[in-house]
């Protein structure tokens, strides 16, 4: 992976984001870029480098915000990571650019409550319909108390 590549192509992009890098192990490589920039930069990776796989997006509730990481691979890992305030999470879908993230973005809003502005179709995909526990991955969730003694 030319990570001297993808940070100028993301600096040309976005020239007034402020990127941070970190490098681990093994050629994997994370970006960290405001949440407005997402988009901006994933079309950059498709259109103008040899990034192109989207392995996953996970998400996280950590330290007061949601972080969202968007996992790439070509040749060695890339991860775009951006963090979304509690209060206000909502980022927009990159379903146009890549159809596939769909299952990733509905799986991460109905966990983690995060909206993906310009979505199809953020329909349930793991939770029952009638799911009124909030969403399971956040720090303040804990169980319903309406189950049976013994389950």
């Amino acid at each position: 992976m030319n990570l001297p590549r993808i940070l100028e192509l993301l600096q040309e992009v976005l020239p007034v984001a402020r990127l941070e890098v970190q490098t681990m192990p093994i050629d994997e490589h994370s970006i960290t870029l405001p949440p407005d920039n997402l988009h901006a930069a994933v079309r950059a990776l498709l259109e103008r480098s040899h990034v192109y796989h989207l392995s996953t997006i996970t998400g996280q509730d950590v330290d007061g915000q949601i972080e969202l990481l968007y996992h790439f691979w070509e040749g060695g890992g890339l991860t775009l990571r951006t963090s979304l305030p509690r209060e206000q999470t909502s980022v927009e879908t990159i379903t146009d650019l890549i159809p596939g993230a769909s299952f990733y973005e509905r799986e991460i809003a109905e966990m983690l409550q995060v909206t993906f502005v310009g979505h199809p179709n953020l329909q349930r995909l793991l939770l029952p319909d009638d799911w009124t526990g909030g969403p399971p991955l956040r720090y303040e969730f804990t169980l319903p108390d309406d189950r049976e003694e013994g389950e």
